[in-house]
């Protein structure tokens, strides 16, 4: 088999489909899979992903020992090949990490939120130009704020305080009711426009965004692991929130009003966010003829530097010649890829041909290790600069008091430190397994048995 043609050729369909990256770079980033495939031309597709996941491996495992992480599950699928690489615990009681865990991942709900929106709009319900106060009159102080100035993310908001600090849903919600807009026309990420948006697609459709997520993604895609609200049997399966023992989500907005809102409350697993992702990509769940608002540079704070180079959609990040050093995607990235995060150190990537979730757990280190953890970051700031990064607080629910914590893991598991390299070290994994497709491909036109691999720390196992 002539691999090294297939190899060029491989990098020449890479390049014509659209990336940043030069020639040099791809060459570089691929290689290792070339080499281990014409040095081990007898090994199963199995044993060459075992082979080339190993750095990965090694590196999650250094990223964890290093950083108040207790474990990890990332998982990706390109073509026939699906892989899997967890490892550490589910929280500080030392329980092993499971394939199936199913993980807090914060404002990456957003993206559920805007492809319901995108499918209203489809469907005629309403359109970007609608005023929100039209569609929903309790919004009295928003103006002539469209639909458009929220999910572009180009709205300003400001409420009477934070709706963490109420005590009941129906103050949290009375707060949310009677925001007013500071500014729009310039980017500004925040949590209240997808909240907002939230309460309008409820209003307009007469549907609960429980039935909105079941309709448009859960039902439509199978999913069995992404719920809002999580059933008592899975709680034990469920990590990333310091609430995660109760089954909650580590977002106080979303707690204050009742657990979840547009912002956040989506838990999900690594299989279930990629079904999601392929999903969004093949234009199932999100309209083809909208998906380009997710790739696709909108209005950003400062395009040349920061992690803030967003799409259309606001709430994706795009690939930019700067790479990872400007978006939450590497420089090997395709052109037609995008990302979404969550502050809980997870991240969902989906590309034409491929997606990958990234899902850590540092919000599940439990409350003393995160308040040793605040302390070392308070130390080396002064005094009138200290952060509270760890809190405890309390709502009303129906006449009975509720306590959570929160834990804002993201100074204590730095984004440069963990998160980044993880993006870069998949997005090289993305391509070699692109190019082991080929190869695979090339071997056996009539091969379309699913390589499956999942590796934990210690063992490869098919």
């Amino acid at each position: 088999m002539n691999y090294n043609k297939i190899f060029e050729d491989y990098l020449d369909s890479v390049q014509e489909e659209g990336t940043y990256a030069t020639r040099e770079e791809l060459e570089l980033a691929v290689r290792p899979m070339l080499d281990i495939v014409k040095n081990h031309k007898d090994d199963t597709p199995e044993e060459w992903v075992e082979a080339i996941i190993q750095d990965n491996v090694r590196y999650l495992e250094e990223m964890r020992n290093n950083y108040p992480i207790p474990g990890y599950v990332v998982g990706l699928k390109n073509g026939n090949i699906n892989i899997k690489m967890l490892g550490g615990n589910m929280d500080s009681t030392n329980r092993e990490m499971r394939e199936d865990a199913l993980f807090d991942i914060a404002s990456t709900t957003k993206l559920y939120t805007q492809i319901i929106a995108y499918n209203l709009i489809k469907n005629g319900i309403f359109s970007l130009n609608d005023k929100v106060v039209d569609l929903d009159s309790r919004f009295k102080n928003v103006g002539d704020l469209t639909l458009k100035d929220v999910m572009t993310f180009t709205t300003e908001f400001r409420t009477n305080g934070r709706l963490s600090d109420k005590k009941t849903i129906s103050e949290a919600k009375d707060c949310l009711y009677n925001m007013n807009v500071v500014s729009t026309g310039k980017y500004n990420y925040n949590d209240m426009g997808m909240m907002l948006l939230k309460e309008v697609m409820e209003n307009v459709t007469g549907k609960s965004y429980e039935e909105l997520v079941d309709y448009f993604i859960v039902d439509k895609l199978g999913l069995n692991d992404t719920h809002l609200i999580l059933p008592e049997k899975k709680i034990e399966r469920f990590t990333g929130s310091a609430n995660d023992f109760i089954g909650m989500v580590n977002d106080p907005s979303a707690l204050s009003v009742g657990g979840f809102s547009g912002h956040a409350g989506i838990k999900t697993t690594s299989d279930d966010l990629i079904k999601f992702g392929e999903a969004i990509s093949n234009g199932y769940i999100l309209p083809k003829e909208f998906l380009k608002d997710a790739y696709t540079p909108g209005i950003t704070i400062n395009p040349d530097g920061g992690k803030d180079f967003r799409g259309i959609m606001g709430n994706t990040y795009t690939s930019h010649p700067k790479g990872i050093n400007v978006s939450y995607l590497d420089i090997l990235a395709p052109r037609k890829g995008f990302a979404a995060q969550g502050s809980t150190r997870t991240q969902v990537t989906i590309y034409p041909n491929s997606v990958n979730a990234i899902l850590f757990n540092p919000a599940s280190m439990g409350m003393e290790r995160a308040r040793e953890e605040e302390a070392k970051i308070n130390a080396r700031r002064d005094a009138d600069h200290q952060l509270s990064l760890v809190k405890e607080f309390s709502f009303d629910r129906d006449g009975k008091t509720v306590n959570y914590n929160l834990i804002d893991a993201r100074l204590m598991a730095p984004s440069g430190k963990t998160i980044e390299p993880v993006i870069s070290q998949t997005e090289e994994l993305n391509l070699r397994i692109g190019f082991l497709n080929k190869v695979i491909e090339a071997y056996d036109r009539n091969y379309n048995q699913p390589v499956n691999v999942v590796a934990d720390a210690n063992t490869f196992r098919k």
